[in-house]
C-alpha cells in the first residue's frame, strides 16, 4: 500500500515535470504598455458650468503659476485679485462657483487668503447660502484644496492658523452630519 502511494506521487510528480518542461516559450518578448492614467478632474467638473460675468475665475486659474510669486508685488497682486473674486463669489454662491472659489484662493499659495475663503464658505454655509452643498462635501472640498498649498506655505505660522480653522471648521462640519 506505502509503495502504491509514493510511485504514484512520483508518477504524478514526473508528469508535472514533463509538462513544465514542454510548455513552449513565448514568441516575442514585447512588453505591452498599459494606457496613460485619466486626466484628474475636480469634485463638480459634469455640472453645468456657473457663469461669471467678468471670467475673473477663468483667468486666475490659467495663470496659476508652480511657484510662488517671486517678489512682494506680484505675491499683493495676486492676493488682491483672489480677494476681488472673493467679493463676487459672495453675490451667488452656489455648489460649483464653491469649489472654484476654494481652488482659487489655495491656488494663490497664501494660507491666510485660503483661510479666508475657508471661513467665508462656511459661514455661508452654515447659514443655508450653498444649499446644495452637503457638509461632507464641503469638508472634502476644504481638505483637497489645503494640498494645493505649497510645503512651505502649509508649514509656515500662517499655515498652522489655517490647520487650526480647517480643524475647527471640520468639528463643525462633523457635527451638521452626524447630529446627536
Amino acid at each position: 500500500m506505502v509503495t502504491f502511494l509514493i510511485t504514484s506521487f512520483l508518477v504524478l510528480g514526473l508528469i508535472a515535470i514533463a509538462i513544465y518542461f514542454w510548455q513552449k516559450p513565448a514568441q516575442s518578448t514585447q512588453t505591452y504598455e498599459l494606457p496613460p492614467p485619466p486626466q484628474p478632474a475636480g469634485l463638480f467638473e459634469g455640472e453645468t458650468q456657473a457663469s461669471n460675468a467678468d471670467g475673473d475665475e477663468e483667468r486666475l486659474l490659467t495663470t496659476r503659476q508652480t511657484e510662488p510669486p517671486e517678489n512682494e508685488a506680484e505675491r499683493r497682486e495676486r492676493k488682491e485679485e483672489v480677494n476681488a473674486f472673493l467679493k463676487s463669489w459672495q453675490v451667488s454662491p452656489d455648489r460649483k462657483s464653491t469649489a472654484k472659489m476654494l481652488h482659487v484662493a489655495a491656488a494663490a499659495d497664501d494660507a491666510d487668503t485660503y483661510r479666508e475663503a475657508v471661513e467665508m464658505a462656511l459661514s455661508i454655509w452654515q447659514r443655508g447660502g450653498i444649499p446644495d452643498l452637503s457638509a461632507a462635501e464641503l469638508q472634502n472640498l476644504f481638505t483637497s484644496e489645503f494640498w494645493l498649498l505649497s510645503s512651505n506655505t502649509r508649514s509656515s505660522g500662517a499655515g498652522f492658523v489655517l490647520k487650526q480653522t480647517l480643524s475647527r471648521a471640520s468639528r463643525e462640519l462633523e457635527r451638521a452630519n452626524n447630529p446627536t
